[in-house]
């Protein structure tokens, strides 16, 4: 019989993830799945009992946002066990590209029927990420996210975000090496998806597959507001390439971003806090067994 091991965090969500933890925990119980359930106490102890439970259980769950699977995934990495996912977050991107629904219910049904597959990672500046890392005006959107309360929805506070951001941004002059090529250009964003979205929709990297051996990598030209405006609907929709005076796709195994002054970064939804002038970002392909619907 199958062991779960549980770890919620208590602040993901806006505090939604101890009631969803109550309703996981209810349906597991009746259909009596050996599980313990433990909520993290303080930045990283995610990651502290995803590395002590390893061994002990025969899969890790994560109840919370990208930021809690972020800080969990990254001590899977040697871990031969598969991560599964309640969703419990504010933005929730990661699961969208596993087909793991936000309904707690049908999250449990795919927990349990246990289909797996290994995924890419990848790491800047040897941080680990399973998800997506934003330089640019996604960073600052995401920056200031986290001092909106209201909207709580992930989307909708991140559109909240972006508004109060178009204001005060100004594009950034980045040195982008790819194989061995340098180019320096104002970008307004750029963006790096092992999976799809950010900001909880935000189809950034709309083509980006999790376990191709790639990173999508975005490029957004300087842009002005009612621009900027008139092509958002293609992010929603996938079709930012569309944009083509503005957006271009590439696909990599590596890049380098560097900058003469700190630049705003996320990675995986959470404020960046190491040297931003200099980013060296690759895949790690074949990183992670995880749980969804495939």
């Amino acid at each position: 019989m199958m062991r779960y091991k549980l770890i919620a965090n208590p602040a993901s969500g806006t505090h939604r993830s101890r009631r969803i933890s109550a309703l996981v925990v209810e349906l597991l119980g009746r259909r009596n799945v050996v599980f313990d359930l433990e909520f993290t106490a303080a930045p990283r102890h995610a990651a502290d009992i995803a590395l002590r439970s390893c061994k002990d259980f025969d899969a890790i769950v994560a109840i919370g946002g990208d930021g809690t699977i972020h800080e969990i995934a990254g001590a899977m990495l040697d871990c031969e066990i598969p991560l599964g996912i309640i969703p419990a977050g504010s933005g929730n991107d990661l699961v969208k590209s596993l087909g793991i629904p936000n309904d707690v219910r049908a999250a449990v049904e795919i927990l349990l029927a246990g289909k797996t597959k290994v995924i890419d990672a990848g790491t800047v500046n040897g941080l680990c990420f399973v998800n997506v890392v934003g330089i640019g005006f996604d960073a600052a959107v995401n920056h200031n996210s986290h001092g909106i309360r209201w909207p709580a929805s992930g989307l909708l506070r991140y559109v909240a975000a972006l508004v109060q951001t178009l204001g005060t941004y100004t594009a950034l002059p980045l040195t982008v090496t790819i194989e061995g090529v340098a180019r320096t250009r104002d970008l307004f964003l750029l963006t790096i998806g092992n999976g799809t979205t950010c900001g909880g929709g935000f189809r950034i990297t709309p083509h980006a597959k999790l376990d191709d051996g790639l990173l999508d990598v975005t490029f957004v030209k300087p842009i002005t507001v009612p621009r900027l405006l008139w092509h958002l609907p293609k992010v929603f929709q996938g079709t930012l390439e569309r944009a083509e005076h503005y957006a271009s796709m590439k696909r990599v195994t590596r890049l380098r971003v560097e900058s003469t002054v700190p630049v705003p970064v996320h990675v995986d939804g959470e404020i960046y806090r190491g040297d931003s002038t200099r980013l060296d970002i690759e895949v790690i392909p074949n990183a992670l067994a995880v749980i969804g619907k495939f």
